[in-house]
């Protein structure tokens, strides 16, 4: 009946498939969990191995590099029954019955969306801190609020779909570096009127970069955003309305001021990554950097041509 899938990167999953084993055994369905490794470090490959002679346990490891869309479409072709559950690795499960929940939207051709949560202590280690504060405060949302804009709102760290419906909306592999996949894989959805329900059945997402990490994952994910929008022309409209950032750019852009956005930012960068990075990161801050990225993504590309 389900297939779990976890596509995994330099992340111990042993924990999480232990939780995962359990519930849905418990459960008492048919099932498997995939776990396909997109060639991590030796060292992590050693810790997950150890899974792989659990019954109903397929583990695979790759010998290249995939990307995020591309492990997941295949991991998706891989499953051998009509549900998939879409679990990152460096999540961990806090309800007893995060299975259970799931089971009872096993009907249809929906889309269905746990969501996300943070540990509510800051973390130890203040090189976490910027990632921990943009993680409570922009991707940890109820329920109720991300069913205002449901698929504006998908993620792919934690999802329940018929697999019938993935036949008709895959993960689009041309996205290969980091960042935006679910932001178009959201688009689609939409496109093809499938509904898509948030629940409150959260996953903490609890494998935090560092501040630096996060920022280079940041700016390419930025970079792939200006990709999207200059190779995807007819989706321009829906990325520009559905993605802030670039709703800001659009603005620049049209009123002819991204120049003198580019000046300023040039002129504060150090100031701004300098507290970015620090103790006490200010987000609206972060966000001004995002959009420096963009307009420099944007400079760049334009002198190529």
């Amino acid at each position: 009946m389900l297939s779990i899938l976890i596509p995994v990167y330099n992340f111990n999953v042993v924990p999480l498939v232990r939780e995962v084993y359990n519930q849905v055994t418990e459960s008492d369905i048919m099932f498997e969990i995939i776990i396909l490794d997109d060639c991590s470090d030796v060292h992590f490959k050693e810790q997950n191995r150890t899974i792989k002679d659990w019954k109903h346990v397929k583990y695979e490891e790759l010998s290249v590099n995939i990307g995020r869309s591309k492990i997941r479409n295949k991991m998706a072709g891989m499953a051998a029954y009509p549900w998939l559950l879409f679990l990152d690795c460096d999540t961990q499960i806090v309800r007893n019955d995060y299975i259970a929940a799931y089971l009872e939207y096993c009907d249809g051709e929906i889309v269905v969306c746990g969501g996300r949560t943070y540990r509510d202590t800051k973390p130890e280690n203040h090189d976490h801190y910027l990632r921990w504060k943009y993680g409570i405060n922009r991707e940890q949302k109820p329920a109720a609020v991300r069913n205002l804009r449901p698929w504006h709102s998908f993620m792919t760290n934690n999802f329940l779909m018929a697999a019938s419906v993935f036949k008709q909306v895959s993960f689009d592999e041309s996205i290969v570096k980091y960042g935006h996949e679910d932001t178009f894989f959201g688009i689609e959805l939409r496109r093809k009127k499938i509904p898509v329900l948030h629940i409150d059945n959260p996953l903490v997402h609890i494998g935090l970069e560092s501040g630096v990490e996060f920022l280079a994952k940041t700016k390419e994910g930025v970079e792939n955003l200006y990709q999207l929008l200059q190779h995807k022309a007819g989706y321009k409209e829906e990325l520009i309305s559905g993605i802030k950032l670039l709703a800001h750019f659009s603005i620049l852009k049209r009123t002819r001021t991204l120049q003198v956005y580019w000046l300023f930012f040039r002129i504060m960068k150090k100031v701004i990554l300098s507290n970015v990075l620090g103790r006490r990161p200010c987000l609206l801050l972060f966000d001004l950097c995002k959009l420096g990225f963009l307009i420099e993504k944007a400079i760049t590309y334009s002198k190529k041509d």
